[in-house]
């Protein structure tokens, strides 16, 4: 790291130390492209999270209350001294009343290791403290954010957060601003404070100094003279030069929108989105209708994903061919002439992989629609992340403090650039905590004392936590405390001695790990190469040690699965233990982890995400899961098993018995060959009921879909109804869903459910 790389320090920071980071920059300084490499490459487990629906969608994250389940409206860290008997407010107490995790959920934040939050300037100081108070809830620890790392990303010249008069007069009693660097949870553990600035967008030396002046209050009459030389009260460009207008409001910028589309000759083409289920209309990031005519000048909202770079994020253009399923445009200055193809944004969700217990996206909806819309005028707010050829700035009088500079910092140089109403002091000047907090920023020198020192620190700490036996132990202790029944009661309670033995067992494997914990104290504090060296060989024996015994306690686990698979109404006693095993696999990994982990702080190499995928053989694994999933044929998913009837005729003492017919094989048989499940019950003589009970069977073994069956949306809402409860006991069920789903079809969404189809 000779040259200084702010890019680079912040990602030492972020994988190899524990502290809390804001990534700042100017605009255009790449800060999106960080993140993309960032997910790509850290080893950590990691969400992206961000204040908006539409910030979430482009960061290819989720919003911050969906997934911390967090009210909206204000949050206190306790009641107000005062009395606000008109006002409405959560404290921690009223949000972990009405907080409903699933066990998916919860897992996730358990296992969480880095959260990254985007657009950052929009953040509130007071939603970061509900954030910080949700994780050292549900993680039991009362670090910052529950021992969770958190990388701001963001430029606080930009977007400031919205605060109205009466939430400020209660969030003023707790709070210096808004800001959400002056969140209590940020006071004793600051971030580290990294700006990245080689500017990509603009070139132009006099342009820069300018916008910086403007981020750093220090504008000066010079500065004000620049400008002033580019107002033009009633500046109406030709069709032809392409500029852009930026103002400050959605309907002044709908209606020069609309205005100018209208004033175009020829008929308009009208082309829908596709929005594939679950996509928040609030989160749409293009029209859902996009009206266009020929000649309509339009700007691009993606970057060109073909890797030819024809286009990017902002980039203007003009429709010159239209069908109803084709859209031409040709793009100003390089006049190149171009197809579009559709552009899907994902709505995403987090959650576990089932194998490897990793942190994974699932997409629960789509928005597909061209990447493109009307482009004579936009809103600054709408413009972040946006780059300009030629704007008109019409920002009028009323403009918010330093909003002058995220406008003009959307375009590449001065050239381009039009006032159409004069600047005042309140449009240029900063807000005070903002300018006071930039002065945090660290130098070179003082970063690379302290990622040293850092990163020695998170080494010795990530040693200590991954052969810390003790959390595991506590758990398995808790879970042995939980068989209190009566065994006649309990089909449980049988394998209490089982669960014991497993205790035992470990607690003896802790009590070796606990001295070992007590050479790696010893062992951590000398970081020469030669002390390094020595604790690797000792990480590597006690890995060696460890491991095995950790895996021979899944595998016993996987084992009493089986067993228990036998018996009926155990799908909760079914998901303890699994539960469980995930949290000796989790062990096993960290140990695998930190041995690698020290070899790469030893060899000087990067350690990243595809590093921890290779440590690990997921082929035994992933067939022991398929195996605990697949459902063996006692399982019955009868409510209540029938009695059989009695024979209307005796059979004759001697005859030989007939070979028993499997009559869950008829119905199968009958359905593969494309039976209706009436069809099959008329044919049988049997309720529609027992048909899907049979089939149900089938699904659960995964010789059946679930979807030919019910349908996608029906199944759907089955197993959403399923995972909301976090139940697959009947009744709950059905009196959630309502008549319109019966109880056979619930059984088959509970047997998909099982097999591991939510």
């Amino acid at each position: 790291m000779s040259e200084y790389n702010p890019a680079e320090i912040a990602a030492r920071f972020i994988n190899y130390t524990s502290r809390h980071i804001f990534l700042t920059g100017k605009a255009g300084t790449g800060k999106t492209t960080f993140l993309r490499n960032l997910i790509e490459l850290t080893h950590k487990k990691a969400v992206i999270a961000a204040p908006t629906g539409i910030a979430a969608i482009n960061a290819a994250g989720v919003t911050i209350h969906s997934l911390f389940q967090l009210p909206f409206g204000t949050y206190l860290p306790k009641q107000p001294t005062a009395e606000h008997p008109n006002q409405q407010y959560n404290t921690p107490r009223s949000i972990v009343r009405h907080l409903q995790m699933t066990s998916t959920k919860r897992r996730i934040f358990l296992d969480l290791e880095l959260l990254i939050i985007d657009e950052v300037s929009m953040l509130r100081a007071d939603l970061l403290d509900a954030i910080d108070m949700v994780l050292r809830y549900i993680r039991k620890n009362n670090a910052s954010f529950g021992g969770v790392q958190v990388l701001f990303i963001g430029d606080l010249h930009q977007l400031p957060p919205v605060v109205k008069s009466n939430e400020w007069q209660l969030l003023g009693e707790f709070y210096n601003s808004v800001y959400f660097f002056d969140a209590h949870a940020l006071q004793q553990s600051p971030p580290v404070y990294i700006e990245l600035e080689k500017i990509y967008r603009q070139a132009d030396s006099v342009f820069i100094n300018l916008l910086n002046n403007l981020r750093n209050n220090e504008i000066t009459p010079g500065d004000v003279a620049l400008l002033e030389q580019y107002y033009k009260a009633d500046f109406v460009p030709a069709k032809e030069e392409k500029y852009i207008t930026l103002t400050t409001h959605n309907q002044r910028a709908d209606t020069l929108n609309k205005k100018s589309l209208d004033d175009l000759d020829g008929v308009s083409y009208l082309f829908q989105a596709t929005i594939e289920d679950e996509f928040s209309e609030s989160s749409f990031p293009a029209e859902r209708i996009l009206e266009l005519k020929l000649g309509a000048q339009i700007m691009f909202i993606k970057n060109d994903q073909s890797g030819e770079r024809r286009f990017f994020n902002g980039k203007i253009a003009t429709v010159i061919n239209l069908k109803p399923d084709q859209i031409e445009v040709e793009t100003e200055g390089e006049r190149e002439r171009i197809i579009l193809e559709k552009y899907t944004w994902k709505n995403i969700k987090y959650t576990n992989h089932k194998v490897t217990n990793e942190i994974e996206e699932e997409v629960i909806g789509k928005f597909i629609q061209y990447p493109i819309k009307l482009a004579w005028a936009i809103t600054v707010h709408k413009s972040q992340g946006l780059t300009f050829d030629k704007a008109i700035i019409d920002i009028g009088n009323a403009f918010a403090p330093g909003q002058i500079y995220v406008a003009l910092s959307r375009l590449r140089s001065l050239d381009g650039l039009v006032l159409t109403s004069q600047i005042s002091k309140t449009g240029i000047r900063q807000d005070q905590n903002v300018s006071h907090f930039s002065k945090n920023k660290q130098q070179e020198e003082e970063l690379k004392i302290q990622i040293k020192a850092e990163s020695e620190a998170f080494l010795r700490s990530y040693l200590l936590q991954c052969f810390d036996l003790t959390p595991l132990d506590n758990y398995v202790y808790e879970h042995v405390h939980s068989y209190s029944k009566d065994i006649n009661k309990s089909a449980k309670q049988k394998h209490v001695k089982w669960a014991q033995a497993l205790l035992k067992e470990l607690s003896e494997i802790k009590a070796n790990a606990s001295k070992f914990l007590a050479q790696i104290q010893r062992l951590s504090y000398d970081q020469t190469p030669e002390g390094l060296s020595a604790m690797l060989l000792r990480t590597t024996a006690a890995e060696n040690y460890f491991n095995p015994l950790l895996l021979d306690l899944s595998k016993r686990i996987f084992e009493r699965m089986e067993l228990v698979k036998q018996d009926k109404q155990v799908t909760a006693f079914l998901t303890e233990l699994l539960e469980m095993e995930s949290l000796f696999y989790e062990q096993f990994k960290k140990i695998r982890k930190a041995t690698a982990l020290l070899q790469s702080t030893i060899n000087g190499t990067e350690f990243t995400k595809s590093d921890v995928g290779l440590l690990l053989n997921q082929s035994e694994r992933e067939a022991q899961m398929k195996k605990v999933f697949a459902m063996p044929n006692k399982l019955d998913f009868t409510a209540k098993k029938e009695k059989p009837k009695k024979a209307a005729v005796a059979k004759a003492p001697k005859a030989p018995k007939p070979p028993k017919e499997d009559t869950k094989e008829v119905s199968l048989e009958l359905f593969r060959k494309g039976r209706s499940i009436a069809e099959i019950a008329t044919l049988r003589n049997m309720v529609v009921g027992t048909i899907e009970t049979h089939l149900a069977h089938y699904v659960a073994r995964q010789e059946l879909d679930a979807k030919d069956i019910l349908g996608k949306k029906k199944l759907s809402k089955i197993l959403e109804a399923i995972n909301e409860l976090k139940t697959v006991n009947l009744n709950p069920l059905r009196t959630h869903l309502g008549t319109s789903v019966s109880f056979g079809e619930i059984k088959i969404g509970i047997a998909a459910h099982l097999a591991g189809e939510s």
